[in-house]
């Protein structure tokens, strides 16, 4: 297996998988079957690693939301099963999966030659799944649980047995809501709060080889409240994706460095509107 990606034992039956791009998603594995929440972006054979951890034991991949760098890599498997909001996204995630593989090309992290699933594997089946779904894999269960917010159909996936919430990209010290499929902010606050109400210890992110915690739950209602109440912020452009672009609110909570895991800040939808310059007398 390529170093491209790697995984690493959490527990017993349990694996974070992360890539050189700071994509992780993670593997349950029950006496039955085994789940995989979300797929990273398709770099490197993923399926091939999980092959490798649980053998021939079925696999189901279950994804938090649409964007291709959660979804890619479900282009290694047959199956998987998504909010119906989310299920039909398959030709916008494979237009920018490809453009962040000519990115990963430039910076080095990828070459011609490497495994890339939107284009050496194939698109799987969708099937639908919904608030109060189980999947039970034999000793451990996973639960659907709506988070919108980063995307109206953003679910996560909770497992009582392990007192772990699998939250994607639901909640993140750089919150996106910028996308034409986020809901408000408003929207957001409430999915933290109904946070509190759930009976996990732990959440995993998408993006963070880090335990977050109900604890770390005031910081982030800190930062949507610092939107709410009127921050003009600043216009934000991602680095090579065009279109993604909105308005940055960087929370003062004397942590400026945004590799932290106690920074905070939210991306809004639209770019602030120009700043009036007065006249000088």
């Amino acid at each position: 297996m390529d170093d491209l990606i790697s995984s690493e034992s959490a527990g017993e039956g349990l694996w974070r998988i992360h890539n050189a791009m700071g994509e992780v998603c993670y593997l349950v594995e029950g006496a039955r079957e085994a789940a995989l929440v979300d797929a990273m972006g398709g770099f490197g054979d993923l399926g091939a690693l999980v092959a490798g951890l649980i053998g021939k034991k079925p696999v189901k991949v279950l994804l938090t939301h649409r964007h291709a760098d959660h979804v890619g890599g479900a282009h290694w498997f047959s199956d998987v099963w998504a909010d119906a909001r989310e299920a039909s996204c398959w030709d916008v995630c494979e237009r920018y999966a490809h453009i962040v593989a000519e990115h990963a090309a430039k910076e080095g992290y990828a070459g011609a030659s490497t495994p890339f699933g939107p284009r050496d594997g194939a698109r799987p089946r969708v099937h639908t799944t919904a608030e109060g779904d189980v999947f039970d894999l034999g000793g451990r269960t996973l639960r659907v649980v709506g988070l919108p917010g980063h995307t109206s159909g953003s679910i996560g996936f909770l497992c009582p047995e392990l007192k772990i919430l699998f939250s994607g990209d639901a909640v993140t010290p750089i919150e996106c809501l910028c996308f034409t499929e986020s809901s408000s902010v408003q929207t957001y606050k409430e999915t933290l709060g109904k946070l509190r109400g759930l009976p996990f210890e732990r959440f995993w992110t998408g993006h963070h080889l880090h335990d977050f915690t109900k604890k770390d739950l005031d910081g982030f209602e800190s930062a949507v409240d610092f939107v709410l109440a009127g921050d003009r912020g600043y216009a934000w452009h991602h680095g090579f994706i065009p279109d993604w672009e909105g308005t940055i609110h960087f929370v003062p909570n004397g942590v400026n460095d945004v590799d932290s895991c106690d920074f905070r800040a939210v991306i809004t939808r639209g770019l602030p509107a120009p700043s009036k310059l007065r006249p000088r007398p």
